[in-house]
């Protein structure tokens, strides 16, 4: 900086010799061109060829020799009193970086104290021009010292307040840095477009995901509506269960909404569930086997008996009808445990399909209205006209028809005998 402030100082004074002819003098340019070259060389040897480190008692020499100088070509021509004035406060106020306070006073009032001695040997002494001058300059001197000192105090407190922060700044991105790249999940911040902005090294390492891959799982999670699992198959042609949560963020630099997905492979931990629930089941089995074999040695033995009877001679004809009545009666029982002993022991199957719930509950109820029965006992009331769910057909028919029998029956030997059946919707459940 004091280099720089010497540069402008032979700038200006050039500017100066070359535009105004008083100045076109032989005493006056040999006597700049002196002044500058021991500043130049002053600060080329002090700075490039001195081994001496510079501590803050060197500086304060050197800004003293450059005051000098200045003090002494100042008095060889004082009509450049406030061109020269204007570089001293210059240089004042970078010694303010460079000294100590008491530094800095002292190095002030030596340069007033050598211009007022300058002023008082050249100009008329008592003077009012020259004391009114030596005043302002004086004053000069004291407001750059007060003004640099207080400047630098807050220039070095907001300094160690940007350090701090910066340090603080620079330890929390270190730290989301590893605790991102080290997080038992894979991250993905990408944009609408798809572009995938930010990645961790979890697909690389942990799922054998390229980038191409890791695109595209980006692509399928911004599709979803909401947090799920996805079947996604590998350019190996492996087949893997992801487990994503998608969140959006507002993002203020790029003035747009990214979309932030944490992917988890579940597909061991799904597998594991599956083979759990299905040894349950086979556990169940076990334990119903003796009760099923128990419920299906019942009909058999009513079957038996009945077939018994009919092969005798003394049973008329309407005792055979009832007798069959009863074989076949017997015989739907027994399909049905050994069908819902099959259901059971089947592997638990998704449904993929939508169903009609409104117009599937109707068709079950229609059944059951064909019994005279049970046809003015069922009041039916629908406020979801149109209700899709995921499910099996049958199997909902089935477990409606079998509440609404269930309820009917329940009501024997109540008055009034009804059912009343709805469908509505209550709290966002059906």
């Amino acid at each position: 900086m004091r280099t720089l402030v010497l540069v402008i100082y032979f700038v200006l004074f050039q500017v100066v010799i070359l535009l105004q002819k008083p100045f076109l003098q032989t005493d006056f340019m040999f006597a700049f061109y002196a002044s500058f070259a021991v500043l130049f060389l002053h600060h080329m040897y002090l700075h490039f060829f001195s081994d001496v480190e510079i501590s803050t008692n060197v500086s304060f020499f050197s800004y003293g020799f450059d005051f000098f100088v200045m003090i002494l070509f100042m008095r060889s021509f004082p009509q450049l009193s406030s061109f020269l004035l204007v570089i001293q406060l210059f240089l004042l106020f970078i010694a303010s970086f460079d000294l100590k306070f008491t530094q800095l006073c002292g190095l002030g009032l030596l340069a007033s104290v050598g211009v007022s001695l300058m002023n008082l040997t050249v100009f008329q002494v008592g003077s009012t021009q020259n004391i009114l001058s030596l005043a302002l300059f004086n004053l000069s001197y004291l407001a750059v010292i007060i003004v640099s000192g207080q400047l630098k105090d807050e220039i070095y407190g907001m300094q160690d307040d940007l350090t701090t922060v910066r340090r603080k700044f620079k330890s929390q991105a270190e730290f989301s840095k590893v605790l991102v790249e080290k997080m038992p999940l894979g991250l993905i911040v990408s944009q609408n477009n798809d572009t995938v902005l930010m990645k961790n090294k979890f697909f690389s390492e942990n799922l054998n995901l390229n980038d191409s891959e890791v695109n595209r799982l980006a692509e399928i999670t911004r599709e979803q509506k909401s947090s799920s699992d996805i079947s996604f198959l590998k350019s190996t042609q492996e087949r893997r269960i992801f487990q994503f949560d998608r969140t959006d963020y507002f993002d203020e630099d790029l003035s747009e909404k990214l979309n932030i997905s944490l992917i988890r492979d579940v597909t061991d931990l799904r597998k594991l569930e599956a083979d759990l629930k299905q040894k349950e089941k086979l556990a169940a089995i076990g334990q119903l086997a003796a009760g099923i074999a128990h419920e299906i040695r019942n009909p058999l033995a009513g079957i038996s008996g009945s077939i018994q009877l009919l092969t005798t001679d003394n049973v008329e004809s309407e005792d055979q009808k009832k007798l069959m009545k009863i074989i076949l009666k017997e015989i739907d029982r027994l399909n049905n445990l050994i069908t819902e002993f099959l259901d059971y022991a089947k592997p638990e199957q998704k449904p993929d399909q939508f169903v009609q719930l409104t117009m599937l509950l109707e068709e079950t109820i229609q059944n059951v209205k064909l019994n005279p029965k049970y046809a003015d006992l069922i009041e039916w009331s629908v406020q979801l006209t149109d209700q899709r769910i995921l499910g099996f057909s049958e199997k909902l028919k089935q477990a409606f028809l079998n509440m609404i029998i269930n309820a009917v029956q329940a009501t024997e030997g109540r008055s009034p005998r009804q059912v009343k059946v709805s469908l509505n919707q209550i709290n966002g459940a059906v």
